[in-house]
């Protein structure tokens, strides 16, 4: 597990600060492991923020499943697997974040 920590951790997280640049803020703590999302975002920024990666990585797993079903030999294939295997890891890594974005939805509707 802690490799996959070691692999996966910096490309997550960067892709949090990537998506608090594209919207103009930035993070109130940046680790190896983990980034501190400002609270003040609005639902849709934070949704945006906190699920990019998982847009990202199951966006490469899908690539990934659609170059396997149209590979024309067993390289192309195996090449496809791998990317599925990959990204599908990341795509894994992403569950949390999705958990909290339900939660922040949830809260959200229960205040309205």
């Amino acid at each position: 597990m802690q490799t996959l920590k070691r692999i996966y951790a910096a490309p997550h997280e960067l892709l949090h600060v990537l998506a608090l640049m594209i919207i103009g803020r930035k993070p109130v703590f940046v680790g190896g492991d983990h980034v501190i999302i400002p609270g003040d975002l609005t639902t849709a920024q934070y949704v945006f923020v906190a699920g990019l990666p998982a847009l990202v990585f199951f966006g490469f797993t899908a690539l990934g499943a659609i170059w396997l079903l149209n590979a024309p030999t067993p390289s192309h294939a195996g090449a496809a697997v791998a990317v599925i295997l990959a990204a599908g890891f990341g795509a894994a890594g992403t569950v949390g974040d999705m958990q909290l974005i339900m939660a922040r939805i949830m809260q959200r509707e229960g205040k309205q």
